[in-house]
This record gives structure tokens, C-alpha cells and sequence, in this order.
């Protein structure tokens, strides 16, 4: 099925469950669903490269012409297919995850992830149609005294970004602390879904196991992969599952 219809088919349950007074429930992931990561994970690199390229010059090097389209799922596999070789010293393994991780699972750098064509217009008309929007990820919460959470760069970035999320039938989820157990996470989420008293009528996600997860969970809905850039370990994607690659529409709708 075309993403027009896709699109187009999703914004109809919207409307039709809503106005035979059922709450439609859509489900959106964060990273690389409705944001592309790629900007946050740039930002990091260059700034490694420039604080310690003199340490490491292959790094630097490597770093340098590299741009928002280099980026892919893993910042390393962006790095080594750029020319870095795997277990160069100069790719530092010690030095530059550490640095990445500190980084990229913060309420700074998350502030630097630009939406994904059409995402915030697309999110936004599935408001505008009745729908409550469950953002589903797996950024995590911050435990005071412990370690920096994500929860509160995730809300400023929403909301400067222009999607619905102070605005009422909003629902944000996150991990309860960043070492959470992903099938613990998303089975806390997904309960938290079904209690909302409506019916999940779409869900979007860009990683094929949550994909195929929520097409188990939800077989009535219109269950999207959102085929940016993925776990390349991860199951394969189910072909019951709709395949987008952004949230434009062609007519210029929504």
C-alpha cells in the first residue's frame, strides 16, 4: 500500500472511531520514527573530533567531511563505513562510546533531533481528527542524585518543535530508568495503553520487533513501519506491516 493511503487510511479511523464516540488511540515512537537522530549523533562526533582530535587524528580525519546523510542506526558503523577502521586506536573504544552514551541519552543533545518530514503535521492532524497520541519510546527518566534522564529535553523539543503535547489527549512514555529491560518497558507501556479507555487504531515505530510486536498486540490496527534506519540484528519485519519512510503526503494533506 502507497504511504498516501497509508497516511490517508489512518486519519479516516481517526475521524470515524471519534465520531462514533470511541477515543482513537495512535501510537508514535520518538527516535527515528517521528525524529531523525542523525543531527544529535553528528553534533557528538564533531565535537569529540574537536576535543580530542589531536589524540586522535584518524578520528578527526574521518569526522570531518561527515554529514547528516552519513549517519545510520550506530554511530560506530557511520564511523567505520566513513573509513575508520574497526580497532583502530585512533577510533579510541574506550574514549568515544563513553563520551557518545553521556551525550546522546541527555536533555541537551536530545533538543538537537529535527522531525522527520511531515511528522509534525501529520501528528498534529491526527490530533486536530480526534485521536489521543501516545508517544511510545525508549528514552528514559532521570533519577535524581544518580543520573541525568531525558524526560524534560524530550518535552522542550516537542513542544518548540510544534507537535501536540501540552494540548490535552497527549500521552508521553518513558523508561523508568535507562537500564530497564526493554520487555519489561514495553509491556508497562503498552498496559498503559489499553487502560486508557479507547482503541489503539495505528501504531508507528522504525524498529521491525516493535513493529511486529504491536501487530501481535494490536491486529486490528494499522500497524507502520517507519523504514528510516534500524537495529540491522533485529527480526525481520513482518509483511502484514504497512511501510512508510516519512509522513508526506503527496496532495499536500494533511
Amino acid at each position: 500500500m502507497a504511504a498516501d493511503s497509508v497516511l490517508a487510511q489512518v486519519l479516516a479511523r481517526v475521524a470515524d472511531r471519534a465520531k462514533a464516540g470511541t477515543l482513537p488511540v495512535v501510537i508514535f515512537d520518538l527516535d527515528d520514527t517521528l525524529f531523525s537522530t542523525a543531527q544529535r549523533n553528528l553534533f557528538i562526533i564533531r565535537e569529540f573530533a574537536a576535543d580530542h582530535g589531536a589524540q586522535y587524528p584518524d578520528f578527526a580525519r574521518v569526522a570531518a567531511p561527515l554529514g547528516l546523510d552519513d549517519m545510520s542506526w550506530s554511530v560506530t558503523d557511520a564511523l567505520e563505513r566513513a573509513g575508520l577502521a574497526a580497532g583502530s586506536p585512533s577510533l579510541a573504544p574506550s574514549a568515544f562510546p563513553s563520551f557518545w552514551s553521556a551525550r546522546f541519552f541527555s536533555n541537551r543533545y536530545v533538543e538537537l533531533d529535527l522531525p522527520n518530514p511531515g511528522a509534525v503535521d501529520y501528528t498534529r492532524a491526527c490530533h486536530e481528527a480526534g485521536a489521543l497520541i501516545f508517544y511510545l519510546t525508549g528514552r528514559h527518566v532521570g533519577q535524581p542524585d544518580v543520573a541525568e534522564g531525558m524526560e524534560q529535553g524530550t518535552a522542550r523539543s516537542m513542544t518548540v518543535r510544534g507537535f501536540p503535547f501540552w494540548t490535552g489527549r497527549c500521552e508521553l512514555t518513558l523508561k523508568r530508568h535507562a537500564k530497564e529491560k526493554d520487555t519489561e518497558y514495553k509491556a508497562r507501556a503498552l498496559r498503559v495503553a489499553e487502560s486508557l479507555g479507547g482503541e489503539v487504531v495505528a501504531t508507528f515505530d522504525n524498529e521491525p520487533g516493535n513493529c511486529n510486536m504491536f501487530l501481535k498486540r494490536f491486529p486490528k490496527a494499522v500497524n507502520v513501519w517507519m523504514k528510516t534506519t534500524w537495529n540491522p540484528d533485529d527480526n525481520d519485519a513482518s509483511p502484514e506491516l504497512a511501510v512508510i519512510e516519512d509522513f508526506r503526503m503527496s496532495d499536500g494533506a494533511p
